[in-house]
């Protein structure tokens, strides 16, 4: 096994695009500046790369360290349709967890555990079955039920979790009056309202980010509020000028997908039907501002997908949350 470098490089993305051909995974097929732009250099300053590869270009792994949450991550692994089954896979990942080991030891970090899950800094997009070309920004983990899913786990990975990933045409979408009617009184009795941010009336979004603690909005959501130019434009909800949740922000890219970094209510401000005013007057602005369609993902057991299937979001895509913990 050696490190993908040079001429290497086009062997990866020749395996890579290759297996998108074949209709193996859902994936974009990526020009040779894309694939090293996403696989091979650092998402943030001081993340690291692993990669490596077989001599005779037959296969490729390629693992990322996250600085910020400190967990290492098994990215992207590809081998040639006529080399599969000859163990080819399972020595380029015991390579990758020797990699991993090594600079784990060199920085005083604990063994790792290798995780293949929607944590992972890298977003690989893909494309969602049965629509015109609609895709979602990152995978959420493994493909429940797939090979590649029997494949890890006779390597030692387990599920941790499982993950939905939902799709929803928003032109389609309509306010549905008489099902919020109740909560939208929930809401108001308790002196709640769902508005846009205005930096200049409302304040708290750090006391959010505090008690959601999650290891991804921790640091995405006070870069977002800390843009140069303001953040763009965000749901939140208003308890008199205090934040008690967010959803968005409202962005439309360039294909017509609804770019969000989630929807959530503090707890403190749970219970009053916060979080289905806040996403529905999300979606109600994604199509105002002229989106075609909306993805998001969340956990099997989570109860928010109760708001998001009576909306009208549908799952297209389940996928297991691995890990291996370390020998």
């Amino acid at each position: 096994m050696v490190p993908i470098a040079d001429y290497r490089i086009r062997q990866a993305l020749n395996l890579y695009n290759q297996a998108i051909a074949d209709h193996d995974t859902d994936y974009l097929v990526l020009s040779e500046e894309q694939f090293v732009r996403l696989f091979l250099t650092p998402v943030k300053e001081k993340d690291q790369v692993f990669s490596c590869c077989c001599e005779d270009g037959s296969g490729f792994i390629v693992g990322h360290f996250d600085h910020v949450i400190e967990r290492f991550f098994l990215t992207m692994i590809a081998v040639a349709p006529e080399k599969r089954r000859q163990g080819i896979g399972s020595r380029l990942v015991e390579a990758l967890q020797q990699e991993m080991d090594l600079y784990a030891e060199k920085n005083l970090l604990p063994p790792p555990a290798l995780e293949i899950s929607f944590y992972n800094p890298v977003n690989i997009r893909w494309v969602i079955p049965g629509t015109d070309h609609h895709t979602h920004q990152n995978s959420q983990g493994v493909p429940l039920g797939s090979g590649a899913h029997l494949f890890f786990k006779n390597l030692g990975f387990r599920d941790f979790a499982c993950q939905n990933t939902y799709h929803m045409d928003i032109p389609s979408y309509q306010w549905p009056t008489k099902k919020l009617a109740p909560y939208e009184k929930r809401l108001s009795d308790a002196g709640l309202s769902v508005d846009f941010f205005d930096g200049n009336r409302h304040h708290g979004m750090q006391d959010v980010v505090d008690d959601l603690n999650n290891a991804i909005w921790n640091w995405q959501i006070p870069e977002e509020m800390n843009r140069p130019s303001g953040p763009r434009p965000m749901l939140i909800v208003n308890d008199h000028g205090q934040c008690g949740g967010f959803a968005g922000p409202i962005v439309v890219e360039p294909d017509g997908r609804c770019w969000i970094l989630g929807v959530a209510v503090h707890s403190r401000y749970r219970g009053h039907g916060a979080a289905t005013i806040l996403f529905n007057r999300m979606c109600q602005a994604f199509k105002e501002a002229g989106a075609k369609y909306l993805t998001l993902f969340t956990d099997e057991k989570n109860p928010a997908r109760n708001i998001y299937e009576s909306a009208g979001m549908k799952i297209v895509y389940s996928w297991a949350d691995m890990r291996r913990v370390h020998p």
